[in-house]
C-alpha cells in the first residue's frame, strides 16, 4: 500500500522540479528580449593590450553610451581580462578596484537603458591552460566564484553573465564539462542571474551544433558569424595566413567577379580559397540556410540563443559590399528569432569612427543594421 505513496511523492517532485526548470526557461527567454540588438565595446577591458587605468577610465565615455543608445541598440558586451582581476590564477589585491570600475560601467549602460554583458575575455595562454591543465580550470571557477560574489547585486534582468569569450578549447567534451562546472560554481553564490553559454573553440555555428546545453534553464546560448571569413576578415594581418591577400573582395561574389582580384593574389592557396569562396554561392539566401540549422538547434532543446559577435573589416572591405553582409546577417537572424550584437562599436569592425573632437557614425551600417542614422556627435576623448 505504500508503494502509490511513493509512487505520487516522486511524481509530485519531479513535476515541481520540472515546473521551476520551466519557470527558468521561461525567464532566459524574457531576458534575452533586452539582447536582440547589441554592441561589443572591444578593446576596453580586454583585447587591446593595454589595461592602464588611462584607458580603463577614458577608452569609453557616457558620451559614448549615450550615442549607443541613440543609435538604437538595446544591449552592450563588455569583454573583461582575467589579468585586470588575478595573479598567478588567484583573486588580487587590486581586483576590487577594477571590480568598481566595472560597477560604474554598468551603472553608465543601465542609465542609458542598455543591457550589459560581462565576459572574461583572455588571452591565448588562458585559453591554453583551460584546454590542458586542470589547475586553470580550478582558478577559472575561482574567477567566476569571485564575480559571482561581487555582481549578485547588480540587476539580474539586464545584467548577464557570459563565461568566456571564444574558449579555444577544441574538444567539445571537454568544454561541455568546464562550462557546467562553472554555471554550478555560480549557481551556489547567485541562483538569479542569467548566465550565457557558448560552444568549444571559436564559438561558431559548428561548435553551437557539437554541444548539449547544461543542466541549468536560466542560460542563454551564444556563437559567433563571420562567414565567409575570406570577404569578412579579408586583409586582417591575424588569423589564416592567406587574409593579408585579400583587399576590396566582393560580396556576394562569384569566380568570375573575383577573376581580377584572383590576378593580384601571389601565393597559390591564397588564390584557391578564394576562388572557393566566390564559387560557393554565399548570399543573403545561403546565409539564412546556414542560420536556420542554429535557431533549430536551440528550438529542438527550447533554450533561448543569440549571436554575440558578428561583422567585417572595416579597413581593406569594400564599403558597400560590408554593408550588404551586415544587411543579410542581421535580417537573416531576425527572421530566425536570434538576438544579435555586431562586433563592434569604435575598433576596426566598427559602427562608428573616432577622433579626439567627435564620433562619427557610419551611416550605411547602421541603415544595414536597420538602426537610426546619425550625425557625427561631439565626444572629446582625453
Amino acid at each position: 500500500m505504500r508503494r502509490p505513496l511513493i509512487l505520487l511523492v516522486c511524481t509530485l517532485t519531479v513535476q515541481a522540479l520540472l515546473g521551476q526548470g520551466s519557470s527558468n526557461a521561461g525567464l532566459a527567454f524574457e531576458r534575452a528580449k533586452s539582447l536582440q540588438r547589441g554592441i561589443n565595446l572591444s578593446g576596453w577591458f580586454g583585447g587591446s593590450g593595454d589595461l592602464s587605468q588611462q584607458h580603463l577610465e577614458h577608452y569609453i565615455t557616457a558620451a559614448d553610451f549615450k550615442l549607443i543608445h541613440a543609435m538604437g541598440f538595446d544591449s552592450v558586451r563588455l569583454g573583461v581580462d582575467p589579468a585586470l582581476l588575478t595573479r598567478n590564477g588567484l583573486p588580487s589585491s587590486h581586483n576590487q578596484q577594477v571590480l568598481q570600475q566595472i560597477d560604474h560601467v554598468i551603472d553608465e549602460a543601465l542609465a542609458e537603458q542598455l543591457a550589459i554583458t560581462i565576459t572574461v575575455f583572455p588571452n591565448d595562454d588562458y585559453k591554453h591552460g583551460l584546454a590542458n591543465s586542470a589547475r586553470a580550470v580550478d582558478d577559472f571557477v575561482l574567477l567566476w566564484r569571485t564575480l559571482a560574489e561581487h555582481f549578485a547585486a547588480s540587476n539580474a534582468d539586464k545584467v548577464f553573465y557570459e563565461l568566456i569569450n571564444e574558449p579555444e578549447v577544441q574538444d567539445p567534451y571537454r568544454w561541455m564539462g568546464i562550462q557546467a562546472r562553472v554555471v554550478a560554481a555560480i549557481r551556489r553564490i547567485d541562483p538569479k542571474h542569467t548566465v550565457i553559454a557558448s560552444g568549444a573553440n571559436y564559438s561558431g555555428l559548428g561548435d553551437l551544433l557539437a554541444i548539449e546545453p547544461v543542466n541549468d534553464a536560466n542560460v542563454i546560448y551564444n556563437f559567433h558569424f563571420y562567414e565567409p571569413y575570406p570577404f569578412t576578415h579579408q586583409g586582417a594581418p591575424w588569423g589564416s595566413s592567406e587574409w593579408v591577400y585579400y583587399k576590396d573582395i566582393p560580396y556576394p561574389a562569384t569566380p568570375e567577379t573575383l577573376a581580377d582580384q584572383m590576378k593580384h593574389v601571389p601565393d597559390d592557396l591564397a588564390r584557391y580559397y578564394l576562388f572557393l569562396y566566390g564559387a560557393a554561392g554565399w548570399n543573403r539566401q545561403s546565409i539564412a540556410a546556414r542560420l536556420a540549422f542554429a535557431a533549430a538547434w536551440a528550438r529542438e532543446r527550447n533554450v533561448p540563443l543569440i549571436a554575440n559577435e558578428f561583422g567585417a573589416f572595416r579597413d581593406t572591405a569594400d564599403a558597400a559590399s560590408r554593408a550588404r553582409w551586415i544587411t543579410d546577417v542581421r535580417s537573416a537572424l531576425e527572421e530566425n528569432h536570434i538576438g544579435w550584437a555586431m562586433w563592434d562599436y569604435c575598433g576596426n569592425f566598427g559602427v562608428v569612427k573616432r577622433t579626439d573632437l567627435e564620433i562619427v557614425p557610419d551611416a550605411a551600417v547602421l541603415q544595414a543594421l536597420n538602426l537610426h542614422t546619425l550625425l557625427p556627435h561631439n565626444g572629446k576623448h582625453e
